[in-house]
């Protein structure tokens, strides 16, 4: 009898554009070598919501993720439009939780129009992708790489996920397959 790998899930979080989910579902899956679901959208957390910062806390989001899971073997991602952040951060584009399995990516911050530039849904995309993919590299217990064009590699600026490529380097693919 084989054992079925876990899958990877994507959830959209409040009014997301499913086009964008739909396509980053399909582009994700093979990187890792999982099956990818997505779920119906789900609401924000009302109690995510910090009024003072304007902002989602995203530890509640990860954990409202964990919930969804059917078991304990699957991959969560949220996508979300909404700004996010940590305590000991002003901002976040997302984050992982890798005990719970779940990841979170926001668009706000990553968009064109943030920045008072014309919107450009493919750099988004990208940008998307790109987060997207390091997030949940981190749920399969890799650590960031130091290589600034590996997907892989901690950004800490528009800039650094421009710049960065959309695979893995050969260090992280090594790392990956051991993994897998």
């Amino acid at each position: 009898m084989a054992i079925m790998k876990a899958k990877i899930v994507v959830v959209p979080l409040g009014e997301v554009d499913f086009m964008m989910v739909n396509r980053l579902a399909t582009n994700v899956g093979p990187i890792f070598g999982r099956s990818v679901d997505i779920l119906k959208g789900m609401k924000m957390p009302d109690e995510a919501f910090n009024v003072v910062r304007g902002q989602f806390y995203a530890s509640v989001i990860l954990a409202r993720l964990e919930r969804i899971k059917a078991n304990q073997k699957e991959f969560v991602i949220g996508v979300c439009e909404e700004d996010l952040y940590l305590p000991d951060e002003p901002f976040i584009i997302g984050s992982a939780d890798t005990v719970a399995g779940t990841s979170l990516a926001s668009l706000f911050r990553i968009r064109q129009e943030f920045y008072g530039l014309p919107e450009d849904e493919l750099k988004v995309y990208s940008r998307l992708f790109k987060q997207a993919v390091h997030f949940l590299a981190h749920l399969f217990d890799m650590t960031s790489c130091r290589n600034p064009k590996c997907v892989n590699y901690y950004s800490q600026n528009m800039m650094d996920i421009d710049g960065k490529g959309e695979k893995f380097c050969d260090i992280c693919k090594r790392q990956l397959a051991e993994r897998r």
